[in-house]
């Protein structure tokens, strides 16, 4: 049966000490570590402050279950560029070194998979070069990542926006280390047939990401205050088989994070079977 993890990006604005200390405290069985300026920066990141992490998480049994390297602002001022799939090749080679960086970081912190997505495609870049790219730049990577697992995120109006878009790559590389990151929300956001869309993913699927929408619009609620079926989306999910983390993602409400960590948690829990409650 898979487990619910929280998103720690939610808490960026609380110390990384205290945030982690939250989200066991609230009762999540593990979380996902989200590289920012403010927690932890893939290329400013000193040995000392890794090892103090892990240590914390190995003290509060909180395993980081993934670590989270797709932030808008990781390598300057422009949102997710350069990217994978950027046309300037000293661009491309900037982000497959963060990347790089990132990877030593989740092996470092035990994290079994990394979270990371392609970029937008810009107008001179044609749809064909870009998964070139993209491709090229996995199998780049894959040498080094060892047993971690590379997830890649659909996200609404990136080059993979979509699940279907997701399993094309998945299918491509062909190497079991690259999966899908599935997020729920974005589904409802991006896809038609959201619930089929779902359940055709999730056997490609590594790590997921859940959160509720409404009316559509690429903005994460609390689950239960959107639009989304979630009792049929569980249900997906326990028929799929699927035993790995289901993390909670509400990077829209740093404001009121403790009726995130608390409400989340409380909506999922009641969904699942009686007797996997505590």
């Amino acid at each position: 049966m898979f487990k619910f993890s929280f998103n720690s990006t939610t808490l960026r604005n609380l110390d990384v000490m205290e945030a982690l200390k939250q989200i066991k405290d609230f009762g999540y069985e593990g979380v996902e570590l989200s590289l920012n300026d403010s927690h932890l920066h893939p290329l400013t990141a000193t040995q000392s402050r890794i090892n103090a992490i892990k240590t914390h998480c190995q003290n509060l049994a909180l395993p980081i279950v993934c670590l989270a390297a797709g932030g808008d602002r990781l390598l300057g001022s422009e949102p997710y560029e350069p990217s994978l799939i950027s046309l300037d090749r000293s661009g491309r080679e900037k982000r497959l070194e963060l990347i790089r960086r990132a990877m030593d970081i989740a092996n470092q912190l035990e994290a079994p998979v990394l979270n990371i997505n392609s970029g937008k495609r810009k107008a001179e870049v044609e749809p064909e070069q870009a998964f070139l790219f993209l491709t090229s730049a996995l199998e780049k990577l894959l040498p080094d990542a060892g047993s971690l697992t590379l997830v890649i995120e659909p996200e609404p109006d990136f080059f993979i926006g979509t699940s279907t878009q997701g399993i094309e790559l998945v299918h491509t590389i062909n190497e079991p280390r690259v999966r899908l990151n599935l997020d729920i929300g974005h589904v409802f956001c991006s896809e038609t047939n959201c619930y089929e869309a779902i359940e055709k993913a999730l056997p490609f699927s590594r790590h997921i990401h859940i959160e509720d929408i409404r009316n559509g619009i690429h903005h994460h609620e609390i689950p239960g205050e959107g639009d989304i079926d979630f009792p049929q989306v569980i249900n997906l999910l326990i028929n799929s088989g699927y035993k790995h983390y289901v993390s909670v993602e509400l990077h829209h409400h740093a404001d009121m994070w403790k009726r995130a960590l608390g409400e989340s948690l409380l909506f999922l829990g009641k969904l699942m079977p009686q007797s996997d409650n505590p």
